[in-house]
């Protein structure tokens, strides 16, 4: 697949100076953050040929926010027949309320990366998760209906930034050969936190209720908030920020200042959406909303209610379809770092099409079967294609934005993604009550995963291996 020139957005202001050097001239916010020997540790950012203990930290950091998110998601899905029990409604109204306050979901989703691009993404990543525990805390005790969606929707609010911060924090500190691999590892909990959920549901909510399974999520936000504290700030975020303050101060004492570095100014100074779309950006932008947006509208039916269906439609037990999620998650998992290995091997493109072939193939099948051990299997593998690619897919949508604004870009990207998708949940809902069952859904899946493959295809956009800075900005 074709790549895009390369032009580099985080150089020191003097013209001709390579990017990302710790040589002179080195800004006062470098030269404060420096002092850290975790900032030492990765301050070649991407263009870093070791590893050190800071990186896997790092990596760890993201991992425990994506399995959080996963948890909570999962969970949900475990207990939407206690909700509708133990607070007297249907799923209907269950369903379309959720996805209402959806919107706040979705807002946030632009909120928190564009936050990490203004305050750097250390401070985003970790207030994200400490607000984070405290909602998962308020949802777990909540004592009517109206409580529980106001602070259900507060923790997704919160976790719906995480993808984008903890994918553009990765990607700018771990090397670029690494890049995809990393995050689709540190993703690739996600699945775990899945199987997790699988294994609460059957030991813990089966007996004790659901108000347990999330009080222990709570505690596992206290391990994220550990990683996360120990995270240092990103080296290309740090020196945009220095160029930015550099070429302020040459602007205000009425000094020359390069034509290149006084347009950079002017953008980096606000962002706006409207520089999402100028030439040389737009197709990228176009092409990380198309991403987000069939990657949102695939994953959420089966996410959301395979219990359920499985529930409904097969009559299993609440122990069954928990200990089935458990092995869900891990299929899933392991499919983060088989797509992840191929994206980094060979190319983003390449990987979802495995991903993406293997789903369509599986999942139909796995909405008509009727055999048991059928279901088993074939649930499984489809997770395996469907949430295996989505570490692909958020290192490819990172890829696609200059540093100055990559949060904001991919925040844009996902938010405009989840707008897409807003109405999936309260969709798939009402196919089921006209067809009898999910399985009408599910099927649907198949076509919008082709789809996705035709229009990369037609994009043409392939960044595998190459450093930030390389990449056309």
């Amino acid at each position: 697949m074709a790549t895009m020139p390369s032009e580099n957005d985080n150089a020191p202001i003097t013209p001709g100076a390579a990017a990302l050097t710790v040589e002179p001239p080195v800004g006062a916010l470098e030269a404060k953050h420096a002092q850290s020997r975790r900032f030492q540790n990765v301050i070649a950012g991407d263009t870093s040929a070791t590893l050190t203990g800071t990186h896997w930290n790092i990596a760890l950091a993201t991992a425990f926010g994506w399995f959080l998110d996963s948890m909570s998601i999962a969970l949900y899905a475990l207990i939407i027949p206690y909700l509708l029990t133990d607070f007297h409604v249907t799923l209907s109204y269950l369903t379309f309320w959720v996805t209402i306050t959806g919107l706040i979901v979705v807002g946030s989703t632009y909120l928190w990366p564009w936050y990490s691009d203004l305050v750097g993404r250390r401070l985003a990543f970790t207030l994200n998760i400490a607000l984070t525990g405290i909602f998962v805390v308020l949802t777990a005790w909540a004592q009517s209906w109206v409580l529980f969606l106001v602070f259900y929707t507060l923790m997704r609010a919160c976790l719906s930034g995480e993808w984008s911060i903890a994918a553009s924090l990765t990607a700018e500190t771990w090397p670029a050969k690494y890049r995809s691999r990393i995050l689709s590892f540190a993703r690739s909990l996600y699945g775990f936190g899945v199987a997790l959920a699988g294994v609460i549901g059957t030991y813990i909510i089966a007996p004790h209720g659901w108000r347990w399974g999330y009080g222990i999520t709570a505690v596992l936000a206290l391990f994220a908030l550990f990683f996360r504290l120990l995270c240092p700030e990103s080296p290309h975020w740090v020196r945009t920020r220095d160029r930015r303050d550099r070429v302020r101060a040459l602007v205000r004492a009425g000094r020359d200042v390069p034509a290149e570095d006084r347009v950079w100014y002017e953008r980096a100074a606000k962002v706006s959406i409207r520089q999402l779309f100028e030439p040389g950006q737009a197709k990228l932008t176009i092409a990380a909303i198309f991403v987000a947006l069939t990657a949102s509208l695939t994953w959420t039916p089966l996410g959301i209610y395979a219990p359920l269906f499985l529930s409904e439609t097969h009559h299993w037990t609440t122990a069954q379809y928990s200990s089935w999620y458990t092995w869900f998650g891990i299929f899933g998992a392991v499919g983060y770092w088989f797509l992840g290995w191929i994206a980094d091997r060979w190319s983003r493109f390449a990987a979802m099409v495995v991903g993406n072939l293997i789903t369509v193939a599986t999942i139909i099948p796995f909405s008509l079967v009727q055999d048991h051990a059928a279901l088993w299997i074939l649930g499984c593998v489809v997770d395996f294609g469907l949430i295996g690619v989505y570490g692909v897919v958020f290192t490819y949508t990172a890829e696609l934005f200059p540093t100055r604004m990559r949060g904001a870009g991919s925040g844009f990207s996902w938010m405009i993604g989840g707008l897409g998708a807003f109405g999936v949940p309260y969709a798939a809902v009402w196919l089921r009550d006209l067809s009898g069952s999910f399985a009408l859904p599910f099927i649907i899946v198949a076509p919008i995963l082709l789809i996705q493959l035709i229009g990369l295809a037609l994009f043409k956009v392939e960044y595998a291996r190459r450093t930030l800075d390389s990449i056309r900005q």
